[in-house]
Protein backbone atom coordinates (compact mmCIF):
# COMPACT_ATOMS: atom_id res chain seq x y z
CA UNK A 1 0.00 0.00 0.00
CA UNK A 2 1.66 3.58 -0.98
CA UNK A 3 1.67 6.57 0.85
CA UNK A 4 -1.44 8.10 -1.15
CA UNK A 5 -3.61 4.91 -0.46
CA UNK A 6 -2.48 5.02 3.60
CA UNK A 7 -3.66 8.35 3.41
CA UNK A 8 -7.59 7.79 2.34
CA UNK A 9 -7.45 4.69 4.06
CA UNK A 10 -6.87 6.86 7.61
CA UNK A 11 -9.47 9.30 6.55
CA UNK A 12 -11.80 7.18 5.53
CA UNK A 13 -11.14 5.27 9.25
CA UNK A 14 -11.76 8.43 10.07
CA UNK A 15 -15.58 8.95 8.69
CA UNK A 16 -16.11 5.09 9.84
CA UNK A 17 -15.81 6.22 13.34
CA UNK A 18 -17.80 9.42 12.93
CA UNK A 19 -20.80 7.45 11.02
CA UNK A 20 -20.67 4.88 13.95
CA UNK A 21 -21.25 7.24 16.86
CA UNK A 22 -24.05 9.18 14.62
CA UNK A 23 -25.50 6.18 13.62
CA UNK A 24 -28.58 4.44 15.09
CA UNK A 25 -28.47 7.82 17.69
CA UNK A 26 -32.16 7.10 19.44
CA UNK A 27 -31.49 3.21 19.77
CA UNK A 28 -33.55 2.50 22.90
CA UNK A 29 -30.58 -0.11 23.56
CA UNK A 30 -27.34 2.08 22.88
CA UNK A 31 -24.25 1.46 25.28
CA UNK A 32 -25.64 3.30 28.14
CA UNK A 33 -26.26 3.99 31.73
CA UNK A 34 -29.29 4.06 33.71
CA UNK A 35 -28.90 7.24 35.13
CA UNK A 36 -29.55 8.48 31.85
CA UNK A 37 -33.50 7.70 31.65
CA UNK A 38 -33.37 10.11 35.11
CA UNK A 39 -31.60 12.43 32.94
CA UNK A 40 -34.43 12.25 30.42
CA UNK A 41 -36.65 12.85 32.48
CA UNK A 42 -35.42 16.12 34.20
CA UNK A 43 -34.74 17.49 30.46
CA UNK A 44 -38.55 16.98 29.91
CA UNK A 45 -40.58 17.90 33.19
CA UNK A 46 -38.09 21.22 33.12
CA UNK A 47 -39.33 21.89 29.52
CA UNK A 48 -43.19 20.95 30.17
CA UNK A 49 -42.86 23.55 33.06
CA UNK A 50 -41.80 26.39 30.82
CA UNK A 51 -39.02 27.58 32.72
CA UNK A 52 -35.18 26.99 32.68
CA UNK A 53 -35.22 26.96 36.53
CA UNK A 54 -35.92 24.83 38.93
CA UNK A 55 -35.08 21.70 37.87
CA UNK A 56 -38.12 18.82 37.66
CA UNK A 57 -38.66 15.34 38.19
CA UNK A 58 -40.85 12.96 39.54
CA UNK A 59 -38.72 12.28 42.52
CA UNK A 60 -37.88 16.06 44.40
CA UNK A 61 -34.57 14.65 46.06
CA UNK A 62 -33.28 13.70 42.41
CA UNK A 63 -34.28 17.08 40.80
CA UNK A 64 -31.11 18.50 41.59
CA UNK A 65 -28.82 15.08 41.26
CA UNK A 66 -26.80 17.07 38.46
CA UNK A 67 -26.42 21.05 37.35
CA UNK A 68 -28.50 22.18 34.68
CA UNK A 69 -26.48 22.94 31.84
CA UNK A 70 -26.99 18.83 30.46
CA UNK A 71 -30.98 19.13 30.99
CA UNK A 72 -30.95 22.93 29.84
CA UNK A 73 -28.97 21.43 26.34
CA UNK A 74 -31.96 18.64 25.94
CA UNK A 75 -34.48 21.86 26.04
CA UNK A 76 -32.46 23.30 23.06
CA UNK A 77 -32.40 20.65 20.88
CA UNK A 78 -36.12 19.46 21.28
CA UNK A 79 -36.93 23.11 21.60
CA UNK A 80 -38.81 22.98 24.99
CA UNK A 81 -39.78 19.31 24.36
CA UNK A 82 -42.24 19.79 21.02
CA UNK A 83 -39.80 17.60 19.55
CA UNK A 84 -39.82 14.89 21.72
CA UNK A 85 -37.63 12.52 20.14
CA UNK A 86 -34.33 10.29 21.66
CA UNK A 87 -31.71 11.41 18.84
CA UNK A 88 -32.28 15.03 19.41
CA UNK A 89 -32.09 14.42 23.21
CA UNK A 90 -28.41 12.65 22.57
CA UNK A 91 -26.84 14.96 19.45
CA UNK A 92 -25.57 18.03 21.37
CA UNK A 93 -23.50 15.12 23.79
CA UNK A 94 -22.50 12.77 20.47
CA UNK A 95 -21.15 16.69 19.01
CA UNK A 96 -19.32 16.90 22.29
CA UNK A 97 -17.48 13.88 21.80
CA UNK A 98 -16.73 14.75 18.31
CA UNK A 99 -15.54 17.87 18.81
CA UNK A 100 -13.25 16.59 21.65
CA UNK A 101 -11.92 13.78 18.89
CA UNK A 102 -11.21 17.04 16.97
CA UNK A 103 -8.96 18.00 19.60
CA UNK A 104 -7.23 14.94 20.29
CA UNK A 105 -6.64 14.85 16.66
CA UNK A 106 -4.96 18.30 15.74
CA UNK A 107 -3.23 17.71 19.20
CA UNK A 108 -1.50 14.48 18.54
CA UNK A 109 -0.87 15.99 14.64
CA UNK A 110 0.46 19.24 16.53
CA UNK A 111 3.11 17.22 18.86
CA UNK A 112 4.13 14.44 16.48
CA UNK A 113 4.07 16.30 13.15
CA UNK A 114 2.29 14.35 11.14
CA UNK A 115 -1.30 14.28 10.48
CA UNK A 116 -1.99 9.90 10.27
CA UNK A 117 -0.47 10.25 14.16
CA UNK A 118 -3.54 12.59 14.74
CA UNK A 119 -5.80 10.45 12.89
CA UNK A 120 -4.81 7.33 14.85
CA UNK A 121 -5.33 9.19 18.30
CA UNK A 122 -8.54 10.17 17.26
CA UNK A 123 -9.06 6.80 16.10
CA UNK A 124 -7.85 5.14 19.21
CA UNK A 125 -10.34 8.08 21.81
CA UNK A 126 -13.35 6.92 19.28
CA UNK A 127 -12.58 2.99 19.77
CA UNK A 128 -12.23 3.25 23.83
CA UNK A 129 -15.28 1.77 25.46
CA UNK A 130 -15.73 4.76 27.70
CA UNK A 131 -15.81 7.15 24.73
CA UNK A 132 -18.23 4.62 23.04
CA UNK A 133 -20.54 3.70 26.42
CA UNK A 134 -20.79 7.38 27.68
CA UNK A 135 -19.32 9.60 24.58
CA UNK A 136 -23.34 9.33 22.47
CA UNK A 137 -26.49 9.34 25.43
CA UNK A 138 -27.44 12.26 27.79
CA UNK A 139 -24.49 11.86 30.09
CA UNK A 140 -22.17 14.36 31.83
CA UNK A 141 -18.82 12.65 30.54
CA UNK A 142 -18.81 14.10 27.13
CA UNK A 143 -19.42 17.41 27.45
CA UNK A 144 -17.28 17.56 30.96
CA UNK A 145 -14.11 15.71 29.36
CA UNK A 146 -14.52 18.95 26.07
CA UNK A 147 -14.43 21.54 27.97
CA UNK A 148 -11.55 19.94 31.30
CA UNK A 149 -9.37 18.88 28.09
CA UNK A 150 -9.63 22.24 25.83
CA UNK A 151 -7.36 24.33 28.59
CA UNK A 152 -4.63 21.81 28.22
CA UNK A 153 -5.27 21.56 24.16
CA UNK A 154 -4.59 25.16 23.71
CA UNK A 155 -1.66 25.35 26.57
CA UNK A 156 0.12 22.57 24.19
CA UNK A 157 -1.36 23.36 20.54
CA UNK A 158 1.44 26.14 20.91
CA UNK A 159 4.97 25.00 19.57
CA UNK A 160 8.03 24.54 20.20
CA UNK A 161 7.54 24.89 23.79
CA UNK A 162 4.13 24.78 25.69
CA UNK A 163 2.54 28.19 26.13
CA UNK A 164 2.92 29.79 29.61
CA UNK A 165 0.02 30.24 31.38
CA UNK A 166 -1.04 34.22 31.19
CA UNK A 167 -4.01 36.27 32.57
CA UNK A 168 -6.23 36.55 29.95
CA UNK A 169 -5.66 32.37 29.12
CA UNK A 170 -6.64 32.27 32.79
CA UNK A 171 -9.60 33.84 32.74
CA UNK A 172 -10.63 31.95 29.24
CA UNK A 173 -9.93 29.00 31.06
CA UNK A 174 -11.92 29.84 34.37
CA UNK A 175 -15.01 30.37 31.90
CA UNK A 176 -14.00 27.11 30.38
CA UNK A 177 -13.85 25.19 33.57
CA UNK A 178 -16.80 26.77 34.81
CA UNK A 179 -18.65 25.48 31.28
CA UNK A 180 -17.17 22.00 32.28
CA UNK A 181 -18.69 22.19 36.48
CA UNK A 182 -21.85 23.40 35.60
CA UNK A 183 -22.48 20.02 33.55
CA UNK A 184 -21.29 18.08 36.49
CA UNK A 185 -19.75 19.70 39.77
CA UNK A 186 -18.27 22.55 41.53
CA UNK A 187 -15.92 19.79 42.82
CA UNK A 188 -14.16 19.13 39.74
CA UNK A 189 -12.74 22.49 39.91
CA UNK A 190 -10.42 20.81 42.72
CA UNK A 191 -8.16 17.75 39.86
CA UNK A 192 -8.11 20.85 37.15
CA UNK A 193 -6.75 23.24 39.81
CA UNK A 194 -4.63 20.24 40.56
CA UNK A 195 -3.44 19.50 37.40
CA UNK A 196 -2.68 23.11 35.85
CA UNK A 197 -0.75 23.64 39.58
CA UNK A 198 1.55 20.37 39.24
CA UNK A 199 1.92 21.43 35.25
CA UNK A 200 2.58 24.72 35.77
CA UNK A 201 5.17 23.65 38.87
CA UNK A 202 6.51 21.23 36.71
CA UNK A 203 7.20 24.06 33.36
CA UNK A 204 9.36 26.00 36.22
CA UNK A 205 11.68 22.90 37.87
CA UNK A 206 9.58 22.94 41.06
CA UNK A 207 10.79 26.47 41.84
CA UNK A 208 8.01 27.15 44.00
CA UNK A 209 8.43 30.71 45.56
CA UNK A 210 8.48 31.58 41.16
CA UNK A 211 5.41 29.82 41.05
CA UNK A 212 4.00 31.14 43.41
CA UNK A 213 4.43 34.51 42.41
CA UNK A 214 3.59 33.82 38.58
CA UNK A 215 1.60 30.87 38.45
CA UNK A 216 -0.44 30.32 41.67
CA UNK A 217 -2.44 33.52 41.17
CA UNK A 218 -3.66 32.81 38.21
CA UNK A 219 -5.05 29.29 38.92
CA UNK A 220 -6.90 30.89 41.82
CA UNK A 221 -8.24 33.21 39.28
CA UNK A 222 -9.33 30.31 37.37
CA UNK A 223 -10.92 28.45 40.03
CA UNK A 224 -12.76 31.64 41.62
CA UNK A 225 -14.15 32.55 38.09
CA UNK A 226 -15.20 28.98 37.51
CA UNK A 227 -16.46 28.40 40.39
CA UNK A 228 -18.45 32.01 40.00
CA UNK A 229 -19.93 29.91 36.34
CA UNK A 230 -21.03 27.26 38.49
CA UNK A 231 -23.03 29.77 40.92
CA UNK A 232 -25.18 31.28 38.56
CA UNK A 233 -27.09 27.97 38.90
CA UNK A 234 -27.70 29.12 42.72
CA UNK A 235 -28.48 32.78 41.70
CA UNK A 236 -31.00 32.15 39.24
CA UNK A 237 -32.74 29.27 40.90
CA UNK A 238 -35.99 30.21 43.12
CA UNK A 239 -35.18 27.33 45.34
CA UNK A 240 -31.44 27.53 45.70
CA UNK A 241 -31.61 25.81 49.44
CA UNK A 242 -32.88 22.89 47.93
CA UNK A 243 -29.45 22.68 45.72
CA UNK A 244 -27.54 23.24 48.64
CA UNK A 245 -29.48 19.92 50.37
CA UNK A 246 -29.70 17.78 47.28
CA UNK A 247 -26.76 18.93 45.26
CA UNK A 248 -23.75 20.17 47.74
CA UNK A 249 -24.50 18.09 50.30
CA UNK A 250 -26.24 15.10 49.32
CA UNK A 251 -24.55 14.58 45.76
CA UNK A 252 -21.04 15.56 46.98
CA UNK A 253 -20.71 15.85 50.72
CA UNK A 254 -21.73 12.48 50.75
CA UNK A 255 -18.93 10.92 48.96
CA UNK A 256 -16.98 11.14 52.00
CA UNK A 257 -19.87 10.22 54.25
CA UNK A 258 -18.30 8.09 57.35
CA UNK A 259 -21.35 6.68 57.49
CA UNK A 260 -20.77 4.67 54.10
CA UNK A 261 -18.50 2.34 56.58
CA UNK A 262 -14.81 1.91 57.33
CA UNK A 263 -12.32 4.53 55.17
CA UNK A 264 -10.03 1.60 55.03
CA UNK A 265 -12.42 -1.48 54.36
CA UNK A 266 -13.91 0.51 51.56
CA UNK A 267 -10.64 1.59 50.28
CA UNK A 268 -9.84 -1.95 49.42
CA UNK A 269 -13.19 -4.04 49.46
CA UNK A 270 -16.60 -3.27 47.89
CA UNK A 271 -18.26 -1.84 45.13
CA UNK A 272 -16.00 1.53 45.46
CA UNK A 273 -12.24 0.47 45.88
CA UNK A 274 -8.99 2.00 45.18
CA UNK A 275 -9.14 -1.15 42.36
CA UNK A 276 -11.59 0.74 40.29
CA UNK A 277 -9.18 3.81 40.13
CA UNK A 278 -6.28 1.74 39.51
CA UNK A 279 -7.60 -0.24 36.92
CA UNK A 280 -9.28 2.11 35.40
CA UNK A 281 -7.58 3.37 32.58
CA UNK A 282 -7.45 0.14 30.92
CA UNK A 283 -11.24 -0.54 31.71
CA UNK A 284 -11.94 2.75 30.24
CA UNK A 285 -9.80 1.65 27.48
CA UNK A 286 -12.19 -1.44 26.59
CA UNK A 287 -10.35 -3.68 23.48
CA UNK A 288 -7.10 -1.48 23.60
CA UNK A 289 -6.21 -2.08 27.07
CA UNK A 290 -3.18 -4.26 26.48
CA UNK A 291 -1.80 -1.27 24.57
CA UNK A 292 -2.51 0.91 27.29
CA UNK A 293 -1.21 -1.00 30.18
CA UNK A 294 2.21 -1.72 28.25
CA UNK A 295 1.90 2.48 27.33
CA UNK A 296 2.07 2.81 30.98
CA UNK A 297 5.13 0.41 31.64
CA UNK A 298 6.91 2.12 28.92
CA UNK A 299 6.16 5.73 30.44
CA UNK A 300 7.58 5.00 33.12
CA UNK A 301 10.50 3.13 32.01
CA UNK A 302 11.55 5.96 29.89
CA UNK A 303 10.35 8.36 32.31
CA UNK A 304 13.59 10.43 31.52
CA UNK A 305 13.50 10.67 27.96
CA UNK A 306 9.50 11.38 27.20
CA UNK A 307 9.20 14.95 25.32
CA UNK A 308 8.07 18.16 27.80
CA UNK A 309 4.53 18.00 26.05
CA UNK A 310 4.81 14.10 26.96
CA UNK A 311 5.21 15.19 30.69
CA UNK A 312 2.76 17.84 31.17
CA UNK A 313 0.05 14.74 29.30
CA UNK A 314 1.12 12.24 32.00
CA UNK A 315 0.56 14.94 34.72
CA UNK A 316 -2.73 15.53 33.91
CA UNK A 317 -3.53 11.62 33.35
CA UNK A 318 -1.96 11.08 37.16
CA UNK A 319 -3.69 14.27 38.91
CA UNK A 320 -7.21 12.19 38.05
CA UNK A 321 -6.42 9.45 39.67
CA UNK A 322 -4.15 10.42 42.90
CA UNK A 323 -7.23 13.49 43.24
CA UNK A 324 -10.25 10.55 43.00
CA UNK A 325 -8.28 7.89 45.29
CA UNK A 326 -9.86 10.05 48.06
CA UNK A 327 -13.20 10.03 48.30
CA UNK A 328 -15.35 7.14 49.52
CA UNK A 329 -16.72 6.37 46.26
CA UNK A 330 -14.97 5.70 43.80
CA UNK A 331 -15.73 5.01 39.75
CA UNK A 332 -13.62 4.69 36.46
CA UNK A 333 -15.99 7.28 34.87
CA UNK A 334 -14.51 10.02 37.32
CA UNK A 335 -11.00 9.20 35.06
CA UNK A 336 -12.78 9.90 31.73
CA UNK A 337 -11.69 13.85 31.38
CA UNK A 338 -7.94 12.07 30.86
CA UNK A 339 -8.89 10.08 28.50
CA UNK A 340 -8.02 12.56 25.12
CA UNK A 341 -4.26 12.64 26.50
CA UNK A 342 -3.97 8.98 26.97
CA UNK A 343 -5.41 8.83 23.37
CA UNK A 344 -2.92 11.37 22.09
CA UNK A 345 0.18 9.64 24.21
CA UNK A 346 -0.78 6.17 22.88
CA UNK A 347 -0.98 7.05 19.09
CA UNK A 348 2.47 9.11 19.69
CA UNK A 349 4.09 5.91 20.96
CA UNK A 350 1.53 3.41 18.83
CA UNK A 351 5.10 2.30 16.52
CA UNK A 352 6.66 0.98 19.82
CA UNK A 353 4.06 -1.05 20.98
CA UNK A 354 4.52 -4.61 21.05
CA UNK A 355 2.78 -6.61 18.01
CA UNK A 356 1.33 -8.63 20.40
CA UNK A 357 -0.99 -6.22 22.32
CA UNK A 358 -2.63 -5.42 18.65
CA UNK A 359 -2.86 -9.47 18.29
CA UNK A 360 -4.40 -9.90 21.23
CA UNK A 361 -7.20 -7.09 20.92
CA UNK A 362 -7.98 -8.04 17.79
CA UNK A 363 -8.48 -11.69 19.11
CA UNK A 364 -11.06 -10.62 21.15
CA UNK A 365 -12.72 -8.41 18.49
CA UNK A 366 -12.50 -11.26 16.68
CA UNK A 367 -14.39 -13.46 19.48
CA UNK A 368 -17.23 -11.13 19.88
CA UNK A 369 -17.99 -10.41 16.40
CA UNK A 370 -18.73 -14.03 16.03
CA UNK A 371 -21.54 -13.49 18.99
CA UNK A 372 -23.98 -11.03 16.87
CA UNK A 373 -24.24 -13.49 13.90
CA UNK A 374 -24.91 -16.28 15.94
CA UNK A 375 -26.89 -14.06 18.34
CA UNK A 376 -29.25 -13.24 15.45
CA UNK A 377 -29.69 -16.80 14.24
CA UNK A 378 -30.86 -17.60 17.69
CA UNK A 379 -33.40 -14.67 17.99
CA UNK A 380 -34.65 -15.43 14.24
CA UNK A 381 -35.45 -18.93 15.59
CA UNK A 382 -36.87 -17.81 18.85
CA UNK A 383 -39.43 -15.64 17.27
CA UNK A 384 -39.81 -17.90 14.27
CA UNK A 385 -41.36 -15.27 11.91
CA UNK A 386 -38.80 -15.49 9.22
CA UNK A 387 -36.30 -13.07 7.92
CA UNK A 388 -35.75 -10.49 11.00
CA UNK A 389 -32.70 -9.32 9.84
CA UNK A 390 -32.12 -7.46 6.16
CA UNK A 391 -29.68 -9.64 3.78
CA UNK A 392 -27.00 -6.90 3.77
CA UNK A 393 -26.70 -7.01 7.84
CA UNK A 394 -25.26 -10.75 7.46
CA UNK A 395 -22.52 -9.09 5.35
CA UNK A 396 -21.68 -6.38 7.35
CA UNK A 397 -21.24 -9.46 10.43
CA UNK A 398 -19.21 -11.22 8.13
CA UNK A 399 -17.62 -8.16 7.08
CA UNK A 400 -16.12 -7.49 10.72
CA UNK A 401 -14.98 -10.94 10.87
CA UNK A 402 -12.89 -11.15 7.68
CA UNK A 403 -11.30 -7.66 8.37
CA UNK A 404 -10.41 -8.25 11.96
CA UNK A 405 -8.74 -12.27 10.91
CA UNK A 406 -7.28 -10.62 8.10
CA UNK A 407 -5.31 -8.20 10.49
CA UNK A 408 -4.53 -11.17 12.44
CA UNK A 409 -2.81 -12.56 8.87
CA UNK A 410 -0.21 -10.63 8.87
CA UNK A 411 2.14 -8.88 11.56
CA UNK A 412 2.55 -4.96 9.41
CA UNK A 413 -1.73 -5.47 9.51
CA UNK A 414 -2.64 -5.80 13.24
CA UNK A 415 -1.37 -2.42 14.27
CA UNK A 416 -3.05 -0.80 11.79
CA UNK A 417 -6.58 -2.20 11.77
CA UNK A 418 -7.14 -2.84 15.49
CA UNK A 419 -8.84 0.58 15.72
CA UNK A 420 -11.16 0.30 12.36
CA UNK A 421 -11.84 -2.98 13.52
CA UNK A 422 -13.20 -2.21 17.00
CA UNK A 423 -15.35 0.60 15.20
CA UNK A 424 -16.77 -1.64 12.93
CA UNK A 425 -17.71 -4.15 16.30
CA UNK A 426 -19.42 -1.08 17.02
CA UNK A 427 -21.19 -0.83 13.71
CA UNK A 428 -22.24 -4.94 14.35
CA UNK A 429 -23.63 -4.43 17.48
CA UNK A 430 -25.55 -1.44 16.28
CA UNK A 431 -26.78 -4.10 13.55
CA UNK A 432 -27.68 -6.84 15.98
CA UNK A 433 -30.16 -3.96 17.34
CA UNK A 434 -32.03 -3.72 14.02
CA UNK A 435 -35.39 -6.02 14.98
CA UNK A 436 -35.27 -4.43 18.30
CA UNK A 437 -35.16 -0.65 17.48
CA UNK A 438 -37.17 -1.22 14.45
CA UNK A 439 -40.92 -1.78 13.50
CA UNK A 440 -40.65 -5.16 15.77
CA UNK A 441 -39.14 -3.12 18.66
CA UNK A 442 -42.34 -0.50 18.89
CA UNK A 443 -45.98 -1.10 19.18
CA UNK A 444 -48.36 -0.91 16.19
CA UNK A 445 -50.08 2.88 15.65
CA UNK A 446 -53.35 0.95 16.55
CA UNK A 447 -52.11 0.14 19.87
CA UNK A 448 -50.46 3.88 20.43
CA UNK A 449 -53.47 5.34 19.30
CA UNK A 450 -55.33 3.10 21.80
CA UNK A 451 -53.58 4.09 25.03
CA UNK A 452 -53.20 7.78 24.01
CA UNK A 453 -54.33 10.08 27.62
CA UNK A 454 -55.02 6.77 28.83
CA UNK A 455 -52.81 5.93 32.08
CA UNK A 456 -50.47 2.60 31.65
CA UNK A 457 -48.79 0.67 34.23
CA UNK A 458 -45.26 -0.17 33.69
CA UNK A 459 -43.62 -2.90 36.22
CA UNK A 460 -40.03 -2.25 36.63
CA UNK A 461 -37.46 -2.07 39.44
CA UNK A 462 -35.75 0.53 37.73
CA UNK A 463 -36.11 4.14 38.71
CA UNK A 464 -37.23 6.56 35.46
CA UNK A 465 -37.52 3.76 33.33
CA UNK A 466 -40.88 4.34 32.25
CA UNK A 467 -39.32 6.87 30.52
CA UNK A 468 -38.10 4.94 27.95
CA UNK A 469 -41.26 4.09 26.86
CA UNK A 470 -42.49 7.82 26.98
CA UNK A 471 -40.67 7.84 23.19
CA UNK A 472 -42.11 4.37 22.46
CA UNK A 473 -46.15 5.64 23.43
CA UNK A 474 -45.90 9.03 22.97
CA UNK A 475 -49.04 10.85 24.47
CA UNK A 476 -50.28 8.09 26.96
CA UNK A 477 -50.39 8.98 31.07
CA UNK A 478 -47.16 6.48 32.51
CA UNK A 479 -46.91 5.06 36.00
CA UNK A 480 -44.02 3.34 37.52
CA UNK A 481 -44.65 0.91 40.11
CA UNK A 482 -41.94 -0.91 41.35
CA UNK A 483 -42.35 -5.24 41.42
CA UNK A 484 -39.64 -6.98 41.56
CA UNK A 485 -39.38 -9.63 38.67
CA UNK A 486 -40.56 -12.06 37.74
CA UNK A 487 -43.96 -9.93 36.99
CA UNK A 488 -46.64 -12.15 37.16
CA UNK A 489 -49.88 -11.52 34.95
CA UNK A 490 -52.70 -12.09 38.09
CA UNK A 491 -50.54 -9.58 39.69
CA UNK A 492 -51.28 -6.90 37.65
CA UNK A 493 -54.60 -7.29 35.98
CA UNK A 494 -56.15 -7.49 39.76
CA UNK A 495 -54.99 -4.09 40.23
CA UNK A 496 -54.26 -2.42 36.79
CA UNK A 497 -56.84 -2.23 33.59
CA UNK A 498 -54.10 -1.44 31.46
CA UNK A 499 -50.51 -2.64 31.73
CA UNK A 500 -46.92 -3.85 30.14
CA UNK A 501 -46.29 -7.07 30.37
CA UNK A 502 -42.39 -8.28 29.68
CA UNK A 503 -43.12 -11.96 28.64
CA UNK A 504 -40.11 -14.15 26.69
CA UNK A 505 -40.26 -13.69 22.94
CA UNK A 506 -41.56 -17.33 22.67
CA UNK A 507 -44.20 -17.15 25.14
CA UNK A 508 -47.40 -16.81 23.41
CA UNK A 509 -49.76 -18.29 26.14
CA UNK A 510 -50.75 -15.18 27.28
CA UNK A 511 -51.99 -13.40 24.07
CA UNK A 512 -55.51 -15.06 23.85
CA UNK A 513 -55.91 -15.35 27.45
CA UNK A 514 -59.95 -15.00 28.68
CA UNK A 515 -60.62 -11.67 30.17
CA UNK A 516 -57.61 -10.26 28.46
CA UNK A 517 -56.86 -8.03 25.44
CA UNK A 518 -53.49 -7.54 24.22
CA UNK A 519 -53.73 -4.08 22.14
CA UNK A 520 -49.75 -4.78 20.94
CA UNK A 521 -46.64 -6.13 21.48
CA UNK A 522 -42.76 -5.30 20.87
CA UNK A 523 -39.52 -6.93 21.07
CA UNK A 524 -37.30 -5.86 23.72
CA UNK A 525 -33.68 -6.76 24.26
CA UNK A 526 -33.02 -7.15 28.47
CA UNK A 527 -29.64 -5.64 29.21
CA UNK A 528 -29.74 -5.48 33.19
CA UNK A 529 -30.73 -8.42 35.37
CA UNK A 530 -31.77 -8.76 39.22
CA UNK A 531 -30.07 -12.10 41.00
CA UNK A 532 -32.40 -14.52 40.02
CA UNK A 533 -32.67 -13.67 36.90
CA UNK A 534 -28.82 -14.10 36.46
CA UNK A 535 -28.87 -17.20 38.26
CA UNK A 536 -31.74 -18.42 35.77
CA UNK A 537 -29.19 -17.44 32.96
CA UNK A 538 -26.57 -19.10 34.69
CA UNK A 539 -28.74 -22.33 34.70
CA UNK A 540 -29.14 -22.24 30.80
CA UNK A 541 -32.40 -19.87 30.01
CA UNK A 542 -30.25 -17.48 28.48
CA UNK A 543 -32.63 -16.32 25.44
CA UNK A 544 -35.87 -16.29 27.74
CA UNK A 545 -34.51 -13.92 29.94
CA UNK A 546 -32.25 -11.86 27.57
CA UNK A 547 -34.99 -11.75 24.32
CA UNK A 548 -38.16 -10.58 25.85
CA UNK A 549 -41.54 -8.97 24.96
CA UNK A 550 -43.34 -6.54 26.44
CA UNK A 551 -47.42 -6.84 25.72
CA UNK A 552 -49.77 -4.03 25.78
CA UNK A 553 -52.62 -5.49 27.69
CA UNK A 554 -55.72 -3.78 28.49
CA UNK A 555 -57.88 -6.31 31.18
CA UNK A 556 -61.88 -6.77 29.91
CA UNK A 557 -62.62 -9.17 32.43
CA UNK A 558 -61.54 -8.35 36.09
CA UNK A 559 -59.84 -11.85 37.31
CA UNK A 560 -62.24 -13.38 39.59
CA UNK A 561 -60.54 -13.58 43.32
CA UNK A 562 -63.48 -14.70 45.20
CA UNK A 563 -63.11 -18.29 47.07
CA UNK A 564 -64.33 -22.00 45.45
Amino acid sequence: MNASSRSWAVWLALALGVFVYLFNLGSEHAATNPDEHLYWQITRMTAQGGEWLPLKNLSEPERNTKPPALFWQGIIATDWGKHWDLWRVRLPVALYTLATTALVLLLARRLSGDTRTGILAALAFLAFFSTYRYGRVVLTSSPETFWFFLPFFILLYRRPQPAALTWPLAAAFGLMVGAGLLYKSFALVIPFAVGLAWWTMHQRSYDIPSWLRAAAPKIILIALLAVGVFGLWFWLDPHPENIWRDFVLKENVGKFDPKRGSYIVNFFAGNYTIWRILFGYPFNAGLLAPAVVVLFFMAWRGRRSLSQPEQLLWIWILTQMIVFAFPNQRDERYLLPAMPALAVLLAISWSKLPRWTFTLSLSAVALIACVFPVGAAVLTGELQSGQIYPWWSWVVFAAVIAFTVAGLRRDTLARAFICPAILLLYLAYAVFLIPFDGPLGAFDEAAKAAVRGKKVVLPSVYGAHDEVYRFILPGCDLERVHIEPPVKLDDMRGSYPLFILPVPARDHSIENAAGLRVLGARLNLVDRFKGNETQDMLRGNITGQLFKKDLLIEVTTPADTSSP
